[in-house]
């Protein structure tokens, strides 16, 4: 359980760090030929199958308490000795893992990241680099030729109706998103105060981490987990975990028809992504009819920003264009746009020091501040 949040730098401080990396990046890629430079970028193509090997064979837990030679190592999760050795000689040379002298394998700093520990991985992992989106990604061709939904031709159907029809997929897509939320979960709740929120919301919010967290450092808060009965099977324990159970009401049902009217703000962490923009605004319309006077609304998304620029949402926006149809990150534009669409008006636009900004928004009949 989070129970104190880690401290975090200034925004101003990220930013400009990043900025300065951002420029050894490009001064190193224009100190190489080209051809050279593009090698070196594909070499990833080896390491993260690597990296899925070890998540999968859960490595990291077994190397938790001591670390183990090949052979040991190879024992205890039912791997070839030699292969064993030559993924994790791979990854150590990449820095995740590290080879002693004596040839044995210890956690590092980055290998801990695998343990299904708060900060874990691991489920992201299994899930990006698993065999569904491993083909997924091999048939992104398809996409790009005809603009629509990869997903949908390499796997017979939509992404969400495949993962309803396969349980295991749909529960480590799940942990996936866990994982991904508490990677932001601190930066979230460093950036925006929860107090002025009597009643919250969290729309498509699956196994309940964010708001199970929100609850949890605002104890005078209370809460509303809105998911397909699919998504959330695993809340209650969670809200359990974290001591919000008595604060925390799981709800059942589709966004795209009936939305709890009862909230004073309504978070969306991940959803407009998912959808294109008239599925995202019958969404926002469905908030905004159900919404009280004042309440309002936070979605919290990767933002595209400036062009050229070392950035994860436009690598993210591939996957959404291979597995969504219509699916894609946005930019500010195109955020405005969808809202005032939807009848809403951007109160304000707040970065975090993580790839995910908040986007605050209320019906355009209320005056806007800020």
């Amino acid at each position: 359980m989070h129970a104190n949040l880690p401290k975090l730098p200034p925004v101003w401080l990220v930013k400009t760090l990043n900025r300065f990396r951002s420029f050894l990046l490009k001064l190193n890629k224009h100190l190489f030929p080209g051809n050279v430079v593009l090698y070196e970028q594909f070499q990833y193509f080896w390491l993260l199958p690597s990296l899925y090997v070890a998540a999968k064979l859960n490595v990291a837990e077994v190397l938790k308490d001591k670390p183990l030679a090949a052979d040991d190592l190879a024992r205890k999760v039912g791997a070839d000795p030699d292969s064993i050795y030559r993924v994790m000689r791979a990854l150590s040379s990449q820095g995740i893992f590290h080879e002693r002298r004596d040839g044995r394998f210890q956690l590092n700093s980055i290998s801990r990241g695998l343990l299904d520990t708060p900060g874990s991985m691991r489920y992201a992992l299994l899930h990006h680099l698993g065999p569904v989106n491993w083909n997924l990604m091999s048939n992104l061709i398809y996409g790009v030729t005809t603009g629509k939904d990869s997903f949908a031709n390499r796997y017979g159907m939509p992404i969400y109706d495949y993962l309803k029809q396969h349980p295991a997929e749909y529960a480590l897509f799940d942990s996936s998103m866990t994982n991904l939320s508490d990677l932001g979960l601190a930066p979230v709740l460093k950036a925006y105060d929860f107090s002025a929120s009597g009643m919250m919301v969290d729309l498509g919010g699956g196994e309940g981490f964010l708001l199970a967290n929100i609850l949890h450092h605002y104890p005078l808060t209370r809460g509303i987990l809105f998911d397909l009965p699919e998504a959330v099977e695993a809340a209650q324990l969670i809200f359990k975990e974290y001591g919000v159970t008595e604060r925390a009401e799981i709800r059942t049902g589709d966004f795209f028809s009936a939305i709890p009217g009862d909230g004073d703000l309504y978070i969306l962490k991940n959803i407009i992504h998912n959808w294109n923009d008239e599925d995202c605004i019958s969404v926002l319309e469905n908030i905004r009819h159900s919404l009280k006077p004042h309440a309002r609304i936070l979605v919290i998304e990767m933002i595209i920003q400036n062009r050229n620029a070392p950035s994860l949402a436009p690598l993210l926006d591939i996957q959404m264009l291979a597995c969504m149809n219509g699916g894609r990150e946005r930019t500010p534009a195109e955020f405005s746009r969808l809202f005032d669409l939807a009848g809403f008006s951007i109160t304000r636009i707040i970065p975090t020091i993580a790839p995910i900004s908040l986007i605050e928004a209320q019906p355009k009949t209320q005056r806007v501040h800020g």
